[in-house]
């Protein structure tokens, strides 16, 4: 029902588009409506629009009126603003797709009429509406030598909608099927590829993220590649998927983290720090614990132990369960402690102790 409904208000905005471009060269571009002919015929449009409403919607209780020109307009408006709302609407009925089908199609008799009637008094070259389900009716009393120079009467079949409405609907769950199997492949040999790194065989890990990269690439499977190469001892490629996994998501905190690794193992320790606080920033991040970590490592081969403290501190609110990071905050607290300075009265601080 969503896929007629999306197909029925494509249509919809088609027909009001082509009947606003009939107006606007109607009216304004040479202010044909100051003639009999051509109040007669937006009167038209506004008697068969009232009529309309009226029998679909016995509440309007409508009558048709004649309308001052300045207004006419807005009058339309307010029609095409009712049915674009009843389209919109959340619950669906067979009913209500044959009264906008209709609708649209009352639009397309009248621009007929308003658009040969331009073709016969100006030289104004009006473009026709998109062919997407609308259909040319073939009009009998119409010569071949009149056919070329009149505006063909459109009209959208509501059995034709419906049939496309349903390819679409088969096309979407064949997809939806498709992107399912993916997913399970992808799964499947992230899954894979985690065990062998288990088992220290980095070669099959790196080729079964691989495979799992022509099912979908992200992020993940990037920082994964990446992670594969690294323990391969082939640095390069892993800095050089890091960096194509924080091109593909700017938001993946893993890959950040994962190059701070890597140019801190190569004793770029100040530029390491950057990328961890890239990684701390991130929104996708599952273990956020990590970045501080190895901040605080960071900061350690820097000998800024208080920021070091900080940093693994840090790490130990995210994750209290850390049992080796509660050893490393007590052992480095009590190593702080012993080298805090002390005050004698009348001296200075002493030395710190070695």
């Amino acid at each position: 029902m969503e896929t007629t409904n999306t197909l029925l208000l494509a249509e919809f905005f088609t027909a009001t588009g082509y009947l606003d471009r009939l107006l606007f060269a109607f009216t304004e571009l040479e202010r044909l409506h100051y003639g009999p002919r051509g109040k007669n015929q937006i009167q038209k449009l506004l008697n068969d629009t009232s009529v309309f409403f009226t029998r679909e919607f016995k509440e309007f209780e409508m009558t048709a009126t004649t309308v001052e020109w300045p207004q006419f307009k807005n009058q339309i408006r307010s029609y095409h603003n009712f049915i674009e709302s009843v389209i919109k609407m959340p619950f669906k009925s067979s009913r209500m797709e044959t009264m906008v089908v209709g609708y649209i199609n009352l639009l397309y008799r009248n621009s007929f009429e308003i658009h040969n009637f331009v073709i016969e008094t100006t030289n104004l070259d009006v473009q026709f509406p998109r062919l997407g389900l609308i259909q040319e009716e073939n009009i009998p009393t119409i010569t071949q030598a009149e056919e070329s120079n009149r505006a063909p009467l459109f009209f959208l079949d509501e059995a034709r909608l419906h049939e496309l409405a349903e390819e679409n609907t088969k096309k979407n769950s064949q997809l939806v099927f498709l992107q399912m199997r993916r997913e399970e492949k992808y799964d499947y040999y992230l899954h894979k590829g985690h065990y062998f790194i288990a088992q220290k065989n980095y070669e099959e890990a790196k080729a079964n993220f691989y495979r799992a990269r022509n099912y979908k690439e992200t992020a993940e499977v990037l920082t994964l590649l990446a992670w594969s190469y690294s323990l391969l001892d082939d640095r390069a490629q892993a800095k050089a998927y890091c960096l194509k996994a924080v091109q593909l998501d700017s938001q993946y905190g893993p890959a950040y983290n994962d190059f701070g690794n890597y140019i801190l193992a190569e004793g770029q320790v100040e530029e390491s720090l950057r990328w961890f606080e890239l990684a701390k920033r991130a929104h996708n991040y599952q273990n956020r614990e990590y970045p501080y970590i190895n901040a605080g490592r960071a900061y350690v081969l820097l000998k800024d132990f208080d920021q070091a403290l900080t940093e693994f501190s840090l790490a130990l609110t995210i994750a209290p369960h850390h049992h080796e990071l509660h050893e490393t905050v007590a052992k480095l607290k009590n190593s702080l402690e012993k080298n805090k300075p002390t005050f004698t009265e009348g001296r200075g601080p002493s030395p710190l102790n070695s």
